[in-house]
């Protein structure tokens, strides 16, 4: 297990964070419903988003041993509605949490509007807008944060990868959890993997213009930040500072 902050751990080669203050497990970026908008698009996939939430759940909570999940933003997909799928597929994943006696956290991200409708159904199920617990901060990541000392601020949202070329030209692309030191403090940003399949990731980099979240963008010390790759099956290895890998960095 690794303490990749102050309480806050990663183990195995799940795309979560497990917050020792609270016994609680941290995931963002599931993305239920991504298949049938992508449907509407003239584009057909499977349908494997709620398979993969699921199979992290169950294997997050009997690996920490919890009975509380947050969800840091975009459980959902659609902008515009909440579609037929989303509905179903959030209803079954709800009612599979409050069998299992667990409690929810969802903390609302830009893709979760309307899904009020779904989880006020749910009493193991409490929406959010961001949650603060003594010196840690979980939200989504797309809106502005008021920046303090001594804070670990845990992001969704920026659905981070590390992509490195080889010698011959080979590139090859992992999940990442991504360390930020924030500039003229002591504090610190944690920013999720996705847990949706088809939310891939985007690559991190040192330029301040590739990030989406204003608290990154902002205030991030990117040069010094420090990813912590998934490597599926295997576990979690932590990297050297970015930095020290831009002649790699895709």
């Amino acid at each position: 297990m690794i303490e990749i902050a102050k309480s806050l751990f990663i183990e195995s080669d799940l795309p979560v964070v497990y917050l020792k203050e609270i016994d609680a497990v941290v995931m963002s970026d599931v993305h239920i419903g991504y298949e049938q908008d992508m449907a509407r698009k003239g584009i057909y996939i499977p349908k494997v988003q709620k398979k993969r939430f699921l199979s992290i759940y169950e294997k997050s909570i009997n690996t920490f041993k919890v009975k509380k999940i947050i969800i840091n933003g975009d459980f959902k997909h659609s902008f515009e509605k909440l579609t037929r799928q989303e509905n179903e597929e959030l209803s079954e994943i709800f009612k599979r949490t409050r069998d299992d006696g667990i409690e929810v956290k969802v903390v609302k991200g830009n893709h979760d509007n309307f899904i009020s409708l779904v989880t006020e159904k749910f009493d193991n199920v409490e929406l959010l807008e961001d949650m603060k617990l003594n010196d840690v901060v979980i939200t989504h990541g797309h809106k502005n944060v008021e920046k303090s000392d001594g804070m670990t601020y845990i992001l969704g949202h920026e659905h981070p990868r590390l992509s490195v070329r080889d010698k011959i030209g080979y590139v090859k692309r992992f999940q990442v959890f991504l360390k930020v030191p924030v500039k003229d403090s002591s504090s610190n940003i944690i920013v999720l993997p996705s847990v949706g399949t088809y939310q891939a990731g985007n690559d991190v980099t040192i330029l301040h213009s590739g990030y989406m979240s204003p608290l990154i963008r902002n205030h991030g010390s990117l040069e010094n930040a420090r990813p912590y790759v998934i490597i599926e099956g295997e576990g979690i290895m932590e990297f050297p500072e970015l930095k020290l890998l831009r002649k790699i960095l895709i």
